[in-house]
């Protein structure tokens, strides 16, 4: 039916244990380092992100989940950037690193209601610019601080010239960044001060302008999932009941899950193997099963793996709840590992 090249197995992730977190990567290598920086051997990150200059995406990549590895004690990679040692590319490398560190542990930290709360997640934002800022120093071509500085910026709710201002050093250096994508769609939610109308072009032009094979098309169905939780919020601030707010903003139809659906087949088609292919098989999976798309919604959801990424799904509720609901709904077994099928 849907004439793809690629015909991924059948695997499933589990409602339990058997999904596996795509946090800390979803290559074997990666996921190796990150247990290492985690059991205290930061050189492992160093490894990789070393092997990254001049990849722009496979940096950032490897940064947000080495960074999520140190998160619990950012103080080792911390230790590294005071040292001094190394030579500039490997300063850069430190300070990216500390960057993202500080940043995922700003995220681990947010969620709370009280104001202590969001004061800690502010200071540990803040905290995190100055590391990027030095990266970006060090290495003025490097993309990599800049989408960093993108996300803090995001979670601060810096006014949009500071938002625009980094899009655009951002951009400048890597067009085509998926994460810098995906910040950028996030930014200009009416959410965070910005228009449906606005956000959904910018999701547009980034799919219509994705290089041939590219899963960048994959932030327009971001901007659906951002656009759907903006609603839920402002029904549920209304008063309106759970039960009201489901059956009133329905399942995505029409003109909107066509254009998804070409560009999920058009990618699907020619794609290369991309280090952000888990995720947009999740923001496409997510979008198809809200759509109703059963077959649409299996392929992709079946294309991730096992793996299970918190966007879109925790905009709805716990992530790993959501992913193994839906691919119940589709024929999945989420209880089965991926070994297992």
């Amino acid at each position: 039916m849907w004439g793809f090249r690629r015909t991924p197995g059948r695997h499933g992730g589990g409602a339990g244990a058997a999904l596996v977190s795509a946090a800390l990567g979803t290559d074997p290598v990666l996921r190796a380092g990150c247990a290492s920086v985690a059991e205290g051997e930061p050189g492992a990150g160093l490894t990789l992100l070393a092997e990254t200059r001049g990849d722009a995406e496979a940096r950032v990549y490897r940064a947000e989940a080495l960074g999520r590895a140190a998160a619990d004690d950012p103080g080792a990679v911390a230790a590294l950037a005071r040292s001094g040692s190394g030579d500039g590319e490997e300063r850069a490398d430190v300070l990216l690193w500390l960057g993202y560190a500080l940043l995922a542990g700003a995220v681990r930290r947010s969620g709370g209601s009280a104001e202590a709360d969001r004061k800690g997640v502010a200071a540990a934002l803040e905290e995190a610019r100055g590391p990027f800022e030095a990266a970006a120093r060090l290495d003025p071509d490097d993309a990599a601080p800049w989408a960093g500085l993108q996300t803090v910026a995001m979670g601060l709710g810096a006014d949009r010239a500071d938002k625009d201002r980094l899009w655009a050093e951002t951009t400048a250096r890597a067009p085509h960044l998926f994460a810098a994508h995906m910040t950028r769609v996030r930014s200009l939610a009416s959410t965070r001060g910005g228009s449906t109308e606005e956000m959904f072009a910018t999701a547009g032009a980034a799919a219509d302008s994705a290089p041939e094979g590219s899963p960048l098309p994959a932030v327009l169905a971001l901007a659906h999932a951002e656009h759907l939780r903006a609603e839920e919020r402002r029904l549920s601030e209304e008063g309106k009941s759970d039960f009201i707010v489901r059956m009133a903003l329905g399942r995505l139809h029409g003109e909107p899950v066509q254009e998804l659906f070409e560009l999920a087949r058009a990618w699907a088609g020619a794609a290369d193997p991309h280090v952000r292919d888990v995720q947009a098989h999740h923001l496409f999976g997510w979008a198809f099963h809200r759509a109703g798309l059963t077959d649409a919604a299996r392929w992709h959801l079946a294309a991730a793996d096992g793996y299970v990424c918190d966007l879109p799904w925790s905009f709805f509720g716990d992530a790993r709840a959501q992913a193994a609901r839906a691919m119940a709904d589709v024929g999945l077994d989420p209880s089965r590992p991926p070994d297992a099928l």
